[in-house]
Parts: C-alpha cells; structure tokens; sequence
C-alpha cells in the first residue's frame, strides 16, 4: 500500500476495512469514532474480589474502547430494595449482576424489565458452554433471561481438625448424625453452627432433606413442570427428619432461631460448633477464619428410606440485561466477554466464584478446600455426578415465605412436619396462581 499509494482498493476490501476499524471505534481518515456508549452496571460485588470485578471491566473497555462502563458496587440488601423501582423507572443499571429465581428475577421480569436472552445466547453459542443445569435456573417460562455467574453446592463442612483431636468422626448417616450430636454436645460442643434468623437459612436445610427423600427426578418436577405437591409423605418425613429429629437430638443451639447468618459462622470459625450445613458461597470466609484448621466438605448424611445422597446445587446470582437499555447490543458483548474462557479462568482463581463453565481445574490456583467443591461441579457439567435442586432458587415468593416462617415454627416446637407440609403446598398453589 505505501509503495502505491494512489492504487484504489477493491470495494469488497475496502468494505471489510472499514468493517474493522468501525468495530475497533477507530475512525478512518476523515471521518470519526464510533459513538461513545456507557453501559451503567450494578453489581453484588462488594467485598474483596471488588478489585478484581473492576479490572475484568476495565479488560472489555480497553478491548472495546467505544464503551464506557460506569459501575455501582451495591450490597445485596440493598440492591433488592432499590433495583426494581430503578429499573422501572428508567434511571437504573443497563446490566445487573442480581440473584436468580422466581423471587428476584424472576419478579423483574414478571414486570418487562429484563430482556431475553435467547438470541444473543444462539448467537454467542452460550448453551453450548454453559452448563444447561445452571442455565435452568435463569430460564423463565422458556425463556433465558440471565447467564449464572455463579453456582452454589449446598452440603455440610465439618472441622476435622477439631473432630481429630476430640476422637469423633465425620457422620456419613442419620443415626451417625444423631449420635454424634450426642457425643459432641457431651463434650461441650454445639454440633451443627445452624442459624435460623431471619429464616432463609432453613430453605437449604429443607433442600438437603427433601431432595433425599423424593430424589431429585422428582423435585425437579414440582419445581419446573409444577407436577406433583409438596404435602406427601416424602416431605413431610423430610421436615420432621431435620426440624424434629436433629432439634430433639440437640444438635443446634438452643438459640438458634435468635442467631443470624454471621452468628452461626462465628460458631463455626471460633470451633464451638463442629458442623456447618450451608454452602460453597462461605469458602473464602472459612479460610480466612480458620488458617489454622483443616476443613472438610460433605454432602449431607444418608437418610433411611431416601433416594440417595446427592449434593444441592443451584445458581446463586447471574447477569441481565435491562429491557430499557438503549445499548442491547454492547450489552450484550460484555456478557459475552464475562463469559469467555479466559475470564471464566479469571473468576475462578481472583474472584472465587464458581462459574458454571467447563474448566481443566488442575490447572487453577486455587485452595484444596475449594478445589474440592469446583472438581464436584465440574464432575455435574460433565455428567458425572447428579445434583439435587436448590429449592427457594426456582419458587415462588409466597413460598419461600412459608418455609422461612414454617421453618422457625418447627425449631421452637410450635408446629408440625404434618401442618407445615400442608401450608407449603397451599403456599405453592398461591404463588403459581399469581
């Protein structure tokens, strides 16, 4: 070109140029940049891996320089509160990174809030590499509205530190558990570091149970194809299992529908509670508590008569586009970025977070504990290993509320397994009428 440079380009070249520099927002000789786009984003990253958000941003935008991103770290409270009127009112994010299901996006897009997501995702070839389970939990009606950024596994650390020196082994069965609350509370502990205020804790408890006694066939039925009820005898056994059983054995503080979700970690850091039924989401919070102490992680015990032990996994947050947006486009470029191979790495290694996404975990720099619960997921993508489903994840509002109240009710001995399986059941044919 330099050595002719009066020689006219053929069009189909000089179209494919112009192509180019346009989708790089360089403008050719004489004309100008591609127009500047800012895409505001509100997101739940608020605590260390803040850094890391900030520098996965700043990587798009200097690989589309056309793009600004302006970003609000918002604290997950916080953002339920306000999101929905913001978003309503056209002065919110153009993308979020909000919690999934029925109660949180699921009330957005219930409101023409959100935008689907099946195009771009046939477009960018997302569910072909995003697990098709994580995606389930994002899908509304049919319809995707949001790509998981992260997925939990919901099953029970134990301290193995402390039960080494104390003699006591991890409990692989109910009548194991149900001794070794025994033992354990003989020897001045509390066993299991289970919280019950405000009330959403129990909602993973019940998961747990649940998907042992009817199989997870089963419970993704009722929450997907609304085929079946939540008052049979496998329910009701599965309640009375956690919330009759395990509170007579004195396996929880006998405060526990006073402790909040931070009260009953304390337990678990300070080594008063031995025993932490809740989720992969604790992983960095236990490291930086526990330095000292080898941790475990576990599905919960086996139960007699259940259909099997299984692990619960189910998508914690995930990313959306607003319906308002005027930029769907960029939008949706950045999604496709957050999810690319590279980044997925990213999210991983800096963020902790648990990307539902294929990866070659010995390759990772991670922590053995955590490495434990990536390699389980990952054998979920790969097929390998069946999950059991999160239950508040894909329920109605009016049901989660009944589990959060009828949970409580159950620990301080005020209702039945009988009653409360009935109010759920009531509660879900509410919630899918609305």
């Amino acid at each position: 070109m330099s050595a002719r440079p009066h020689r006219r380009l053929p069009s189909a070249l000089a179209v494919a140029l112009l192509a180019a520099v346009t989708l790089l927002g360089i403008a050719p000789a004489g004309g100008r940049a591609q127009d500047q786009v800012e895409l505001r984003i509100w997101d739940q990253f608020t605590g260390p891996e803040s850094a890391v958000v900030d520098d996965i941003y700043e990587q798009f935008t200097a690989a589309n320089p056309n793009v600004k991103i302006t970003r609000e770290a918002i604290d997950t409270d916080t953002m339920r509160d306000t999101i929905n009127t913001a978003m309503a009112s056209g002065t919110g994010p153009d993308v979020i990174f909000y919690d999934a299901g029925p109660t949180y996006a699921g009330v957005l897009v219930d409101a023409g809030l959100l935008t689907p997501l099946d195009n771009p995702a046939t477009q960018y070839g997302w569910k072909d590499r995003i697990n098709p389970s994580a995606l389930e939990g994002t899908t509304i009606d049919g319809t995707l509205y949001g790509l998981p950024l992260q997925t939990d596994l919901i099953g029970m650390y134990y301290n193995k530190t402390q039960l080494d020196a104390e003699r006591l082994t991890v409990p692989e069965t109910l009548d194991q558990l149900l001794t070794f609350c025994a033992d354990a509370s003989a020897k001045g502990f509390i066993p299991m570091a289970l919280s019950a205020n405000p009330g959403w804790q129990n909602f993973h408890q019940f998961s747990m149970v649940a998907n042992a006694m009817m199989g997870p066939d089963v419970v993704r039925e009722l929450l997907i194809n609304n085929n079946g009820n939540w008052n049979s005898p496998e329910v009701v056994t599965a309640i009375n299992t956690f919330f009759v059983q395990l509170r007579d054995a004195k396996c929880f503080s006998p405060d526990v529908n006073a402790l909040t979700y931070d009260d009953g970690s304390a337990l678990f850091y300070s080594g008063q509670a031995l025993l932490n039924p809740t989720g992969s989401w604790l992983i960095g919070d236990i490291e930086a508590n526990m330095t000292d102490v080898e941790i475990g992680f576990v599905p919960f015990p086996e139960l007699p008569g259940a259909k099997g032990r299984y692990w619960i996994s189910g998508v914690g947050s995930a990313y959306y586009i607003s319906a308002k947006s005027t930029h769907q486009t960029e939008a949706a470029q950045l999604l496709e970025y957050l999810f690319s191979p590279e980044t997925a790495k990213r999210w991983v290694e800096e963020a902790s977070s648990f990307v539902p996404v294929q990866l070659d975990t010995e390759t990772l720099n991670v922590s053995p504990l955590f490495k434990s619960v990536l390699d389980v997921l990952q054998s979920g993508i790969a097929g390998e290993t069946e999950f059991g489903y999160n239950v508040d994840v894909l329920a109605p509002p009016e049901f989660n509320e009944a589990m959060s109240n009828g949970f409580q009710a159950m620990l301080s001995g005020d209702k039945t397994a009988e009653e409360l399986a009935a109010e759920l059941q009531a509660a879900w044919e509410a919630g899918k009428a609305a």
